[in-house]
């Protein structure tokens, strides 16, 4: 019948097993917290569906631009080489960041919770805009606020509905036209009478012209003047200044009273119509009044739908950094960016046809603005180091494995790029080390211990050594030896009644002259126990 073995450790088992367990919940908790699986992938740069922006980003590469992804954190802009020539575009922040010790603006520990971004990842994109950097970002009902926030803006986050809306499709769809005053509808149209211009970029000979605008009614080459292809017509560049975008389910922006961000000039760049109204309790009903009671909880009027915020009052990159605010996520979705190739089927079937827009004229045009070169001998080309950044750390991914990789990645950068991680991570290890330290015996003085019993064995083979009586017996010998501080060539000088007189045990003295004597295991036994104790009278 077989047992277990005779060191087996029940309890020491059940605690490693208990010890392991919590540190498995534990793990799975704060896993479980950040990691989100979603069955839907939207809104990336990288996949090709109808709600993803692959097919802006395939414009930008066409430009000559390069583009890049950023799936751990926005810490990672301070290692921008040039800020100027680089293009941060953030759309729709889907989940919260992880909620972990930050130091705040006052030096303060901090637990950032319910914000998208932690408060140094804060700090990395002010400082890249700062820096000279540009920034577009697209959120509705997200987690980007605290980016709007740090310059002066806030997202409402309660839906907004205008009467200028797309009627082929629904009121959810909004039509949001870049100029000073809001464009109105002539019946299911909007009103020609209505529509104007961008406030700077159509200004001939403005400060905030557009690069495009400056080469209007020039010929170019094919593959010439990249950066102003939108308005290519037969090689010729014929610049239009006006923009109509079409938004889906927004929100509106609001400049926040006597707060001042890092940059000091803050323009609206397009408005709702003053008979828009805003769902406030979320009934999905519009009860509006003279004054806001429990009986007409809504608003109307007039709402921002994008805003921006620049170093000067040009808005030129030349002259400083840059950030524009748009309420919608889903500005640059394949199904409103690319309306031509979705009514096609391109990005999947479809029942629903969009109608004509300039999100990608607008879109490409801010493109052009922050990155082409300034070289008067490349016109509508892009920068030497222009370069566009995705942010694809706050969306939601439908594989494990791909949101562990981002999530290890988030970790790595904010262990090696946020302060008070770095000392978090610093004390760990120390206290670690120092545990162990503790843990460990202090050594003791060195003497010769002799143990017979683990004499070139193993633990495993200590039993089956009483059976080698020649090995025991050559252990003794240098046992006798060793204690007698005699070398090899000593010891085997000396005759055999100096080392009976040596060893001064009868017993012992036979065995190590006697070598012919057999011995049962008893016996042997016996002899390493008084083999053991020899010499420590």
């Amino acid at each position: 019948m077989l047992g277990l073995p005779a060191n087996f450790n029940a309890r020491r088992l059940a605690l490693q097993a208990s010890f392991w367990a919590v540190m498995l919940i534990l793990l799975m908790t704060i896993l479980l917290n950040f990691i989100n699986l979603s069955a839907t992938n939207q809104l990336s740069a990288y996949d090709d569906d109808w709600n993803d922006m692959s097919a802006f980003r395939e414009d930008i590469k066409a430009m000559g631009i390069e583009t890049r992804s950023l799936v751990s954190s926005p810490l990672l802009l301070s290692d921008i080489e040039d800020p100027r020539n680089t293009t941060y575009v953030l759309a729709g922040v889907e989940r919260d960041t992880l909620s972990l010790p930050q130091f705040d603006d006052d030096g303060f520990i901090t637990i950032a919770s319910g914000a998208g971004y932690s408060p140094s990842e804060i700090n990395a994109i002010v400082e890249f805009v700062e820096a000279g950097g540009t920034a577009m970002v697209f959120e509705d009902y997200g987690y980007a606020n605290t980016i709007a926030e740090a310059f002066g803006i806030r997202y409402t986050g309660e839906q907004v509905f205008d009467t200028t809306y797309a009627t082929e499709l629904d009121f959810n769809y909004i039509w949001m036209c870049i100029q000073n005053n809001p464009c109105g509808m002539n019946g299911t149209q909007l009103d020609p009478s209505t529509l104007s211009t961008h406030q700077r970029w159509a200004k001939e000979g403005g400060p905030g012209e557009h690069p495009c605008s400056k080469l209007n009614e020039q010929n170019f080459l094919p593959g010439e003047a990249p950066l102003c292809e939108q308005h290519m017509i037969n090689g010729r560049v014929d610049y239009n200044g006006t923009y109509q975008l079409l938004l889906n389910n927004i929100t509106g922006l609001e400049v926040i009273p006597g707060v001042r961000g890092p940059l000091s000039e803050v323009s609206v760049r397009a408005l709702t119509s003053n008979e828009a109204t805003v769902d406030v309790n979320g009934d999905g009903e519009i009860w509006v009044g003279n004054e806001i009671t429990p009986e007409t909880p809504d608003r109307w009027g007039q709402f921002n739908l994008s805003i921006e915020a620049c170093a000067r009052a040009s808005c030129s990159p030349s002259d400083g950094g840059r950030i524009v605010f748009v309420a919608d996520g889903s500005t640059l979705i394949n199904a409103m960016y690319d309306y031509e190739g979705f009514n096609q089927g391109e990005y999947g079937p479809t029942d629903t046809l969009m109608p004509a827009n300039d999100n990608r004229k607008w879109a490409l045009d801010f493109i052009a603005e922050a990155l082409m070169s300034e070289r008067v001998d490349e016109p509508g080309e892009p920068a030497e180091n222009a370069m566009v950044i995705f942010d694809e750390s706050r969306h939601p991914q439908s594989a494990l494995a791909a949101d562990s990789y981002n999530t290890v990645y988030f970790l790595l950068v904010y262990f090696t790029g946020e302060g008070l991680a770095m000392l978090l991570l610093f004390l760990i290890l120390f206290i670690t080390f120092e545990a162990v330290l503790i843990k460990k015996r202090d050594p003791e003085p060195w003497r010769h211990v002799f143990s017979i019993i683990y004499y070139g064995f193993g633990d495993a083979n200590r039993y089956a050594y009483y059976s080698k009586v020649e090995k025991i017996r050559q252990v003794f010998l240098s046992k006798v030896r060793n204690q007698n501080g005699l070398n090899r060539e000593e010891f085997q000088a000396m005759k055999a009644n100096e080392l009976v007189s040596m060893i001064n045990d009868p017993v012992l003295a036979k065995f190590a002259v006697e070598s012919s004597n057999k011995y049962t295991l008893e016996q042997t036994v016996a002899l390493v126990k008084r083999i053991k104790a020899w010499g420590r009278q």
